[in-house]
């Protein structure tokens, strides 16, 4: 699958997806979820288009990690999958996390957001269980079918290098290197930049040694949203102000309003990794050659071209971008199933 992977056609139109139709007898993309939520709103829009594609049957969410050190940011997510009806999706926190990262953030204010009579505006779990991230990876991909996962990576590659790194235990005898050569049939990375001169991408030196475990020695092959990509399509303060008007709060509308002095419209890096890992057959992408990509500096990436590389980068016209956009304002601005 490793080399059947890249030639896959981009045939599927990239506007609204319908459910898979059950005589299709499709298999779900197993996903998991990499995030530092908290750092950047996109992470939180992210989330919410897999539990969409969830809902519509395309994917199957394995698992959400999260790597930022705020107490907060794991509850957000446990909010989050209870508020969309996902409550048994397993979170995965890494408590050895090597960066410092701001902890007041719309995570913290969204989950600590109160009803008029003093509630909490947003259920969390009343025992929520959370379990160590690597050891996480490790049970879910042992599970898991062979070259069957797609990981979403949004944020540092903390994570999943000391995942590459990690030894044989209970879940698999194999290293983590093996396990996620066996298991993974790709990974989907927002980070790095490759057409800007000398630009140090914030996912790329926020942990500059973890990059280069990722990038330079991943076993399977990696497709890049690039910090341009995600800056060409911004999702309009409007949509968040016209187009939730469901009767009820949303978790992550409230947090979009909480994370910067509305009305802004943001980028989306993180939303068009995760859009990528649920239809990459979609035409709504220019995907690059093969290469490989190497970090230098103090975070600079740097692309370069080879038949045997295992990395491919993301970009997209103009109108491929405006059919981007379109998808997104339609898949997050859909009421979730359970509602």
């Amino acid at each position: 699958m490793k080399l059947i992977f890249w030639s896959m056609t981009f045939l599927v139109a990239c506007l609204y997806v319908k459910p898979v139709v059950a005589e299709n007898k499709v298999t779900p993309q197993a996903i998991i979820f990499e995030t530092d939520m908290g750092n950047d709103i996109d992470d939180a829009m992210a989330l919410d288009l897999l539990f969409k594609n969830m809902d519509q049957g395309n994917i199957k969410l394995l698992g959400v990690s999260v790597h930022k050190n705020n107490p907060y940011a794991k509850e957000y997510i446990d909010i989050m999958r209870r508020w969309y009806g996902y409550k048994t999706i397993p979170i995965g926190v890494n408590s050895a996390c090597v960066t410092d990262m701001e902890c007041v953030d719309y995570c913290t204010k969204t989950v600590q957001m109160k009803t008029d009579n003093g509630m909490p505006l947003f259920a969390g779990s009343k025992n929520p269980k959370y379990e160590e991230a690597v050891p996480m990876y490790r049970r879910l991909l042992a599970k898991a079918d062979d070259s069957s996962v797609v990981i979403v990576t949004v944020g540092f590659s903390t994570t999943i290098a000391q995942l590459l790194e990690s030894q044989p235990d209970k879940y698999s005898r194999l290293s983590g290197r093996e396990l996620v050569a066996k298991k993974v049939k790709y990974f989907s990375v927002m980070a790095g930049e490759f057409n800007i001169p000398e630009f140090a991408e914030y996912n790329v030196w926020n942990d500059l040694a973890a990059a280069r475990t990722l990038f330079e020695t991943s076993p399977v092959p990696m497709v890049f949203t690039p910090w341009q990509l995600g800056e060409q399509v911004h999702y309009p303060a409007k949509s968040i102000e016209d187009d939730f008007a469901w009767g009820e709060p949303h978790p992550m509308v409230e947090a979009y309003k909480h994370y910067l002095q509305m009305p802004y419209n943001r980028p989306t890096w993180d939303v068009i990794a995760a859009y990528y890992a649920c239809h990459p057959e979609s035409d709504c992408f220019t995907i690059s050659e093969a290469g490989n990509i190497k970090v230098v500096g103090k975070g600079v990436t740097l692309f370069t071209p080879d038949k045997e590389g295992k990395c491919r980068i993301l970009s997209a016209t103009p109108k491929q971008r405006e059919q981007i956009l379109s998808y997104f304002k339609t898949i997050l601005t859909t009421k979730p199933k359970c509602k």
